[in-house]
């Protein structure tokens, strides 16, 4: 493919109608989602902060894969949602864990790190721990919101 001139790109697409410059940008986000993160970042700051709407309303759900052990440990949970976007796992704090394990599903929300990586907070189980299947759940035991300071890249 030739060698375009990205200022002449960047004035065909400004000269273009808002419906259709959307279109255009959907368009190329849908071929390159891995572009999302970075462009959120540069559009609306504020996002990588954890709106309420991430928490009340767009809450995402996955498997805790692994725990890295220590006091400034984390986790990963694997989410097909944002692996397709973001390419990797969900990262989480040791503390938001609380007393979950691995193989556990969970709901959770999300926000950005610094590397505009997916990481997650407050989580809350969704369904039966697999080492306590009669337990029902995880009996209300889950990492909360209480530790959202200690989030490296979240504003705290």
């Amino acid at each position: 493919m030739a060698q375009m001139d990205p200022a002449l790109i960047v004035n065909m697409l400004c000269a273009l109608d808002e419906k259709t410059l959307s279109m255009v940008v959907a368009n190329i986000l849908e071929a390159k989602p891995e572009l999302a993160p970075g462009l959120v970042s540069l559009a609306v700051p504020d996002l990588t902060y954890a709106p309420t709407k991430a928490v009340t309303e767009k809450r995402c759900k996955g498997t805790i894969k692994r725990l890295s052990g220590g006091p400034n440990g984390a986790g990963f949970i694997t989410c097909e949602e944002l692996g397709a976007v973001f390419g990797c796992d969900v990262i989480v704090d040791q503390k938001q864990l609380g007393n979950l394990i691995a193989g556990q599903k969970v709901t959770f929300a999300v926000a950005l790190t610094e590397e505009n990586k997916p990481q997650a907070f407050d989580l809350q189980c969704d369904g039966p721990s697999p080492n306590m299947p009669s337990m029902g759940g995880c009996g209300g035991m889950r990492g909360g919101m209480g530790n959202m300071g200690s989030m490296g890249g979240m504003g705290g």
